[in-house]
């Protein structure tokens, strides 16, 4: 059983110094609200594959003394773990001033290469929290972000095509402002609307290859939790199982040119895969995630985070840590008791954060299945 065994926090968020060392594969941090249950989530989720808790900068990160008005140099994140094929040792710190992150395994410092060619085996850290229960009420842009995220479980390099695609529609749209669609920019939107035009449709191929494998996944899943189908919406994916990729790569490309003078009035690609959104279908009422009630929506959410674990963990065989931040406070009794039931039969290592102890059922307290740390 993989198992992340020491923690040590040198200048991150609000702690100075700390030092955790974990004994078993449930884990409670309970405390007030403000004394750092989250941030010692997100410092973990800094040691994984994919984006930390909050995605924040790390500039926000560095231990701000608020009595001798002192913002520390850097930060340092240290971790021991048990159980991994090829890690025993990782950290990273992060240098304020130079702006410098080192990444270290094993007592080895990374360069960018090697980083790139060691994510793949870092853990997958699979996070709940409060925010992400509200997923099906928040804007398309959240929703289509954590559809990405479920792709990248599956295919690890959709975040560096999405990275890209990113990067080429900014390039077309100071391309735009600075010459318009006339001659002296044509040729240069011609070659950035084809990269962009390829990498939409790899895209929009792999989400609907994921969404396709997650429905035949969670469906084959015994689980007290609804099991959602999932569902991604958007001009591109639809017309990927309708048209030819070679028609479509003609669509695609003819209606960024027909929209210049649109997207260059309103500074904003008006067509493509970024435009796409993502929704789930309460299979109970056949209704959407999004129309369904807070309580329906909170369960599907917890339905798809242990999906994605028990995918991660067992049929891409990743070294994978759950995380729920705050979510046992919003659970009655039985849907407790249903989560915990759920998490202990996948055997991984889980972190939790709730105010009080008394939040989670007394059964794991009482027979020594989960080590609580007071903050």
């Amino acid at each position: 059983m993989l198992l992340i065994s020491k923690l040590v926090l040198s200048n991150f968020r609000n702690f100075s110094s700390k030092k955790l060392e974990f004994a078993k594969p449930l884990i409670l941090f309970a405390g007030s609200n403000g004394v750092g249950k989250t941030n010692i989530l997100e410092s973990l989720t800094l040691l994984g594959r994919s984006t930390s808790l909050r995605g924040a900068d790390f500039d926000e990160m560095v231990f701000d003394d608020k009595i001798s008005g002192e913002k520390k140099p850097q930060f340092a994140i240290y971790a021991e773990i048990l159980g991994h094929e090829f890690i025993e040792k990782i950290g990273t710190s992060f240098n304020a001033a130079q702006k410098k992150k080192i990444f270290e395994l094993n007592g080895e410092p990374l360069s960018s290469k090697r980083q790139s060619d060691a994510r793949n085996y870092l853990i997958n850290f699979i996070c709940l929290t409060p925010q992400l229960e509200q997923l099906f009420i928040l804007g398309k842009s959240e929703r289509r972000n954590y559809l990405d995220r479920i792709v990248s479980d599956l295919d690890f390099e959709h975040s560096s095509r999405i990275n890209n695609y990113q990067k080429l529609l900014r390039e077309r749209l100071t391309i735009l402002q600075k010459y318009g669609a006339q001659k002296g920019g044509a040729k240069w939107l011609d070659v950035i609307e084809t990269q962009i035009v390829e990498l939409g449709m790899a895209i929009a191929s792999a989400r609907i290859e994921a969404i396709d494998f997650f429905n035949r996944a969670i469906a084959s899943f015994s689980s007290n939790f609804p099991k959602p189908k999932l569902c991604v919406t958007g001009d591109v994916e639809e017309s990927v199982m309708k048209q030819s990729a070679v028609q479509l790569e003609e669509i695609y490309k003819n209606k960024l040119q027909e929209n210049r003078a649109l997207d260059l009035a309103n500074f904003k690609t008006n067509f493509g895969v970024h435009r796409s959104d993502f929704d789930a279908i309460f299979q109970e009422k056949n209704m959407s995630a999004i129309r369904s009630s807070t309580g329906e929506q909170k369960s599907i959410m917890i339905g798809i985070t242990l999906a994605r674990a028990k995918i991660s963990a067992t049929y891409k065989n990743q070294p994978t840590i759950l995380i729920f931040d705050e979510v046992v406070s919003h659970l009655d009794e039985n849907r407790k008791k249903d989560l915990f039931e759920e998490i202990a039969a996948t055997s991984l290592q889980s972190f939790f954060s709730a105010t009080s102890s008394n939040l989670v059922p007394q059964r794991y307290l009482e027979e020594g299945l989960m080590q609580v740390v007071q903050m």
